[in-house]
C-alpha cells in the first residue's frame, strides 16, 4: 500500500468538474466500479474536479513546489521506474498541450487550460467547503461555481494499479477564495445559434393571455398608473358637467385648487376618476375625494 503524503495548493481556479455532484459513470458512460481493495467490483461515485495554476518559469510542473511533491510520491510508489513511463497517470495536464488524449480531447481546448497546469482532482466523496482561511465552512449548495478561485488541501498516493500506474490526488477540503469569470460547462446558449431562425407566421412579441415576455421587459416592468376603481354599481348614471367639457377659467389671480384624493381611491388621480365615469359629487360621496 502506497503511503499517503499530504498537499496543499497554491490558489487556483476551478475549470472543470463540480465540487457538489459525482458521477456513477465514466466518459464511456460505463458503470464506475472500485478496481481495488475490498470494494473491488462493486459500484462507486466519483466526485471530480479540476484546478488550473498559472505556469510560471518552469519547464516541468515537477519544478513547483507542488508538483516536486507529487512527483516524489509517484517515484516512491513505483520503485521499479514506472514513473518514467510517458503513460504514468499523473493527473496533471500541460493546459497547452494539442495532443489528443484516449477521448480524443485535447488539453489546450478546454477552457481555463492554456497557460496553466491543471490538476485533476478524484474521491468517493464530496471534499468539505470552506472560507477563504478556513474558519468556517461553506453550507450553501452550488456555492463555489466553475471559474472561480479555490485552494485545495487533500493527500497524494500511489495508486499501486500494475495495469495503468500512476497517482491518486484525492481532495480532503476546498477553500474558497475569490470569484472569477464563470465557465460553462458544454454548450453555451449564447453561442449556439439562438435567434437566427426565420420567424414563422402567426408569430408575435406581444403575448395574447397576460405571459411575462422575455423580449420586453424594459415595458413590462416599467411603472404602472394606478387603475381607477370602477364605479358602484349602484350609483346612477350622470351625464357630464357642461364644465368638464369645457372648464370654466378662474378669474384672474385666483388659483384653482387642485382636488385632493384619499386613500379609497387606490392612487388614481382625478383625472383618470372623472374619464372613468365618476363625478365629483360621487367621489366624494364615497370618500375618495375631499369636498
Amino acid at each position: 500500500m502506497s503511503k499517503k503524503e499530504e498537499l496543499l495548493t497554491p490558489v487556483g481556479r476551478l475549470v472543470r468538474g463540480s465540487l457538489y455532484h459525482g458521477s456513477s459513470v465514466d466518459m464511456n458512460n460505463q458503470p464506475r466500479v472500485y478496481k481495488t481493495g475490498p470494494n473491488a467490483g462493486q459500484p462507486r461515485i466519483d466526485f471530480f474536479f479540476a484546478v488550473a495554476f498559472k505556469k510560471g518559469l518552469e519547464r516541468h510542473w515537477a519544478e513547483t513546489p507542488w508538483g516536486a511533491e507529487i512527483w516524489k510520491v509517484g517515484h516512491a510508489g513505483f520503485p521499479q521506474g514506472q514513473a518514467n513511463s510517458p503513460t504514468f497517470a499523473w493527473k496533471i495536464k500541460d493546459g497547452d498541450n494539442t495532443v489528443p488524449d484516449k477521448s480524443g480531447k485535447r488539453a489546450c481546448d478546454h477552457e481555463g487550460y492554456p497557460g496553466h497546469w491543471v490538476l485533476h482532482f478524484s474521491s468517493a466523496f464530496a471534499p468539505a467547503v470552506y472560507n477563504e482561511d478556513g474558519t468556517k465552512q461553506i453550507l450553501e449548495p452550488e456555492f463555489v461555481k466553475l471559474g472561480d478561485y479555490v485552494q485545495v488541501y487533500g493527500s497524494i498516493s500511489g495508486n499501486d494499479s500494475t495495469q495503468q500506474p500512476g497517482v491518486y490526488l484525492n481532495p480532503i477540503f476546498v477553500a474558497f477564495s475569490r470569484y472569477g469569470e464563470r465557465i460553462i460547462a458544454g454548450a453555451d446558449p449564447k453561442t449556439v445559434g439562438f435567434g437566427k431562425s426565420p420567424i414563422p407566421a402567426g408569430a408575435t412579441l406581444t403575448p395574447p393571455d397576460g405571459r411575462f415576455n422575455p423580449a420586453n421587459t424594459a415595458a413590462s416592468n416599467a411603472p404602472q398608473a394606478a387603475a381607477a376603481p370602477a364605479v358602484p354599481n349602484n350609483a346612477p348614471p350622470v351625464a357630464p358637467y357642461p364644465e368638464i367639457l369645457t372648464p370654466p377659467v378662474p378669474p384672474i389671480g385666483q388659483a384653482q385648487a387642485a382636488p385632493v384624493m384619499t386613500e379609497k381611491a387606490q392612487g388614481a388621480s382625478f383625472d383618470q376618476m372623472i374619464a372613468a365615469g365618476w363625478t365629483k359629487e360621487l367621489l366624494i360621496q364615497h370618500g375618495m375625494m375631499i369636498g
